[in-house]
Order: structure tokens, then C-alpha cells, then sequence
């Protein structure tokens, strides 16, 4: 579905990511994990158009996307729940709600991904009417994964969706996560914690200072001595 082919990119002289060769799968959830400063979010930045690559080239369903605007890509079905929520805290749920739905023409389609939506996280139908700077920090983050399900997107894009959170709201979110994996949308994570990623994800892929350093399953990595050691705590 999407493929990064040695991408590079570059904050002036420093580089944030190199030679980032990356394949995701239709319906997959693979998760990016590694220390703070690696390149987690700009590589995400990268793939929707929010920062472009100095070299290389990225392919969404067979169709060449580095250097396209970020509204044209989430035209082609790419949505990203960015890092710190980004939300609208003066306007209602409902209305940063249908902020995530602006590429939706089709109204059936997003009357059936709203009642997803409220089956995922019922807490929002009920604040549905609240400011979203009201809302506690676990339904702030609800509000932003709903925000970027409302195009009905093929490729969800979500940067470190436990960030602040107590773990037993961590906990609801990634099984909120697992269930939009398992109605079939193909997902990249980028998640600072590693054992929760490890539990959710199919393929993890490690960086570190721009590069991917390791890439396996769940499984595989968790016997690598130094995933054990640095990520994992064991």
C-alpha cells in the first residue's frame, strides 16, 4: 500500500532521517518505535506532506506522493492524528468532529464511521456537544483518533497516541487501536512505549538517529538482547 524508497531529509545540516526504506501492507498495523530525537514524527511528517523529502521517493497505491500538498494527499486517503492532539479546544466535539470529515462528500459513508466512531469511544456521543478543551486528557485523544477515522481513511498515520496518559487510559486506547485495525484499516504507529506497541503491533520497525537500525515481529524483536535491555526493561 505504501512504500518510502531511501528517503532522506534534513533540518539544514542536521539530518533527521536516512535512507528510510519502509513497505507497509494493506491492513496492516505496523508501529515505529526508538528513543526521543530519533525521527519518529518527521517521518510521519514525511509521508503526509507536512515536511518534505530531500531525496527519494514515496509511493501510496502505486502513485508516486513525496512533494504533493497535505490536503491533496489526504484526498488519496492518507490521515494523520498528529503528536499533542492538535485539536480545536474552543469548539465542540461534534464540530472538530466534522473538521476530520472536510474530504468526505459522501454522507452515508460518514453517518456510518460516526456511529463507529461513537461504538469505539462512547464517551464522545456524550460529550458530543462539550468544548474539547473541557475534556480530560484520555477523551482529548479519543476525540483526535476519531477526528482522522472521519475521512474514512486507507492509511491512518498516529503519533504517539499514549503521550501523557495514565496506563490504564493507555490501555483503552490501544484496544481501540487494535479494533480500527481489525475493520480493516492500515495503520502505522509511532509509539515511544515499546511493550504496549509490541502488544498491538505486526511489524516493528526500530529507529534510531534516522535509520532503521532493526525491523521484525513482535516476537522476533522481543528476543533481541538490546530491545530487551533499552525498550523493554528486562
Amino acid at each position: 500500500m505504501l512504500e518510502m524508497k531511501k528517503i532522506y531529509h534534513y533540518y539544514g545540516k542536521a539530518r533527521a532521517l536516512e535512507e528510510i526504506n519502509l513497505k507497509i501492507e494493506e491492513k496492516a498495523l505496523d508501529v515505529v518505535i526508538g528513543p526521543n530525537g530519533a525521527g519518529k514524527s518527521t517521518l510521519l511528517r514525511v509521508i503526509s506532506g507536512l515536511e518534505e523529502p530531500d531525496r527519494g521517493k514515496i509511493e501510496f497505491l502505486g502513485e508516486r506522493i513525496d512533494g504533493l500538498k497535505p490536503h491533496k494527499i489526504t484526498k488519496k486517503g492518507i490521515s494523520h492524528c498528529p503528536e499533542r492532539r492538535r485539536l480545536f479546544y474552543d469548539m465542540t466535539v461534534e464540530d472538530n468532529l466534522k473538521m476530520g470529515a472536510y474530504v468526505q462528500k459522501n454522507r452515508s459513508i460518514y453517518n456510518k464511521q460516526l456511529e463507529f466512531i461513537f461504538e469505539l469511544f462512547p464517551r464522545l456521543k456524550e460529550r458530543r456537544k462539550q468544548r474539547a478543551g473541557t475534556l480530560s486528557g484520555g477523551e482529548q485523544q479519543m476525540l483526535a483518533i476519531a477526528r482522522s477515522l472521519l475521512s474514512n481513511p486507507k492509511l491512518l498515520l498516529m503519533d504517539e497516541p499514549s503521550l501523557g496518559l495514565a496506563p490504564k487510559v493507555k490501555k483503552k486506547i490501544f484496544e481501540a487501536i487494535e479494533q480500527i485495525k481489525n475493520e480493516g484499516t492500515t495503520t502505522l504507529l509511532v509509539e515511544q512505549d515499546a511493550v504496549l506497541a509490541m502488544e498491538v503491533g505486526e511489524t516493528i520497525h526500530l529507529l534510531e538517529e534516522g535509520k532503521i537500525e532493526m525491523r521484525g515481529t513482535s516476537e522476533e524483536l522481543k528476543r533481541e538482547p538490546r530491545i530487551k535491555k533499552v525498550y523493554l526493561g528486562i
